[in-house]
């Protein structure tokens, strides 16, 4: 008899017969309520081993090539749960979101005394850690090149020794050349007319350099000197035309003219800002023209930019941008926007005044600041308003004093690749008020080569100073530059290989920060956790990594030793686990650590 006629017969019956069926019904719940919780239980079980056997065989997998120094002082290790959720989560798109390409000279150096850094044991380094990328110019090239009005026209009198120097080692090392046209040479400046006028600068007590102020050049009474300065801007471009064609030279006009050490407005000038403003498009106008119509008379195509903003928020960048990007005498030779970024913190980390924080503040911060500048050049009516390139060509962080925490063996890594992070992810920031940038930028190019006097360089003398040391001495990496080995080193994340940036990036971990991306051959993630807490089993899942071809990935880990600077990044394998929409691996990161992870994928 089945079941159903079973529970009719019995509902047919008298009174005992009910009290029978009832009890039945209630028995046959209660058998099959077990048998439920005891699928369940097996299932759960079943769950945890393999859940465990998993890490466990991630664990043993760890596979150590290299080996360096211990984990920083005062930090902790915190073992996450195995069964959670992922703590980090990259979306590479299957690898097909092709709309923010990684430019090929994305990361550079930029600054003073390139020369002494490559000749002193730095070369070497250079394409190591995957620079394309450099900034010339901090120099005041119109003086030297142009000491006296007769230098004009009189090419005996130029002196372009210093210059082609710099030209000639930056094509050597395969570096895309920024060359920054600024400053003033003295027979331009306004003491110096005839008759004698008033210099901005020198109504300072001390007086600021005379160079940087704005061009005079009197003649019958008439001021002809932002004009005669383009010439002299000129000058160069058919120089660079004629003997280094291959360089494809940037030319940057002027150098934080936003700032009253660069251009000079006079003392007590209640309106200094505007003013400023002012010379610089006439200086901008003059010039721009001049060296386009050169270079057209040359058959090369050159592109022009700048301003070189010292800070490029809030008042400064509403005032400068819009006043350039919709003036028909400049905006039509605008071919990129470049700006400066300094990093500032009474600590590193910790509290709303530290590095971090500044850094990551929704109105201030590295990622924001970006995110503005893009939407104001968009707004512009330069050629290609949505595509104009921008660079960060000077950047550099506070020197924590009295740690030079710039040049710190655990934080100057943290820097450096949180500000690449940022930058990378500024064109997938859902969250922005601004909105997302529309493209990466296109290069960043850390300030200094090799500049002692403000402990500001990227090689330098490895003592107990670490200030960068004295010139003429043997010059080594600094810290800084294991961040950037990383990033953009054919051996590790090789990130200007092709690379998109990820679909999304994201970490549920406070002061713990992921970028993501993808390059011809390789998905790759990077993360930098600025926080004392470091976690040994980091639940990653790399989202639709399209055709995954191996089944290990390396983690790649910034523990700077400065007694054996080779072992400063490590490598260990971690296994691949795939799951219905990727794959995902457990990791270990340390406190206040920088980490690149990478494996193979097409």
């Amino acid at each position: 008899m089945s079941m159903q006629k079973r529970l009719r017969f019995l509902s047919a019956g008298n009174k005992k017969h009910k009290v029978i069926f009832t009890l039945a019904v209630i028995a046959l719940i209660f058998i099959l309520l077990l048998s439920v919780l005891h699928s369940g239980k097996n299932q759960l079980t079943a769950s945890a081993v393999a859940s465990i056997t998993g890490n466990a065989a991630g664990s043993a997998s760890l596979q150590r090539t290299t080996s360096s120094g211990a984990t920083s002082s005062g930090s902790h290790n915190t073992q996450l749960s195995a069964n959670s959720s992922a703590n980090i989560t990259v979306d590479f798109g299957s690898r097909q979101n092709n709309a923010y390409p990684i430019p090929s000279q994305f990361l550079g150096i930029g600054g003073i005394d390139m020369a002494i850094a490559i000749q002193n044991n730095g070369g070497k380094y250079v394409p190591q850690a995957g620079f394309h990328f450099t900034k010339l110019g901090d120099y005041d090239y119109m003086s030297e090149i142009f000491s006296t009005s007769a230098s004009m026209t009189n090419s005996s009198q130029q002196n372009w020794a210093h210059f082609d120097n710099q030209l000639t080692l930056a094509i050597q090392y395969n570096l895309q050349p920024m060359v920054t046209l600024a400053y003033t040479p003295s027979w331009l400046q306004p003491q110096n007319q005839n008759p004698k006028q008033i210099s901005s600068c020198l109504t300072y007590n001390p007086p600021i350099t005379p160079a940087n102020v704005k061009p005079m050049y009197l003649v019958n009474g008439q001021d002809s000197g932002p004009q005669t300065w383009g010439k002299l801007a000129a000058l160069i471009v058919a120089h660079v035309d004629q003997k280094f064609p291959q360089a494809h030279a940037l030319y940057e006009i002027w150098n934080q003219p936003d700032g009253n050490q660069f251009l000079c407005m006079p003392k007590g000038d209640t309106n200094a800002d505007a003013d400023r403003v002012t010379a610089y498009k006439a200086i901008y106008a003059a010039a721009a023209p001049l060296m386009r119509q050169q270079a057209n008379k040359d058959g090369v195509q050159i592109k022009i930019g700048g301003p070189a903003l010292v800070y490029a928020l809030q008042n400064h960048l509403q005032m400068w941008l819009p006043a350039l990007l919709n003036d028909p005498s400049i905006y039509p030779y605008v071919d990129f926007i470049s700006y400066h970024r300094y990093l500032y913190g009474s600590t590193f980390n910790g509290g709303s005044s530290s590095l971090v924080a500044n850094a990551q503040d929704p109105l201030l911060g590295v990622k924001a600041e970006y995110e503005q500048v893009a939407k104001a050049v968009r707004a512009g009516k330069q050629p290609n308003a949505a595509s104009t390139p921008i660079y960060i060509d000077e950047y550099n962080m506070n020197p924590c004093i009295p740690n030079v925490c710039r040049n710190d063996p655990t934080y100057s890594p943290l820097d450096q690749g949180l500000f690449v992070v940022d930058h990378l992810n500024a064109v997938i920031d859902t969250n922005s008020p601004y909105g997302a940038a529309g493209a990466v930028p296109a290069g960043l190019a850390y300030y200094t080569w090799f500049t002692p006097q403000g402990n500001l360089c990227m090689f330098g003398v490895i003592d107990a100073n670490m200030d960068c040391g004295k010139q003429g001495s043997t010059l080594q990496p600094y810290p800084q530059y294991y961040a950037y080995e990383l990033l953009g080193g054919s051996n590790y994340l090789n990130i200007a290989n092709g690379g998109h940036v990820a679909n999304a990036a994201s970490s549920n971990l406070s002061g713990v920060y992921v970028a993501g991306f993808y390059t011809q051959s390789r998905d790759s993630l990077v993360i930098v956790n600025t926080t004392s807490t470091g976690y040994t089993t980091l639940n990653i899942l790399a989202q639709h990594p399209g055709k995954v071809t191996v089944s290990q990935a390396n983690v790649y880990t910034v523990n700077v030793n400065l007694n054996n600077p080779a072992g400063s990044i490590t490598t260990q394998q971690v296994n691949l686990v795939q799951r219905t929409n990727g794959y995902t691996m457990i990791v270990h990161l340390p406190a206040k650590t920088m980490i690149g992870i990478s494996f193979a994928a097409q």
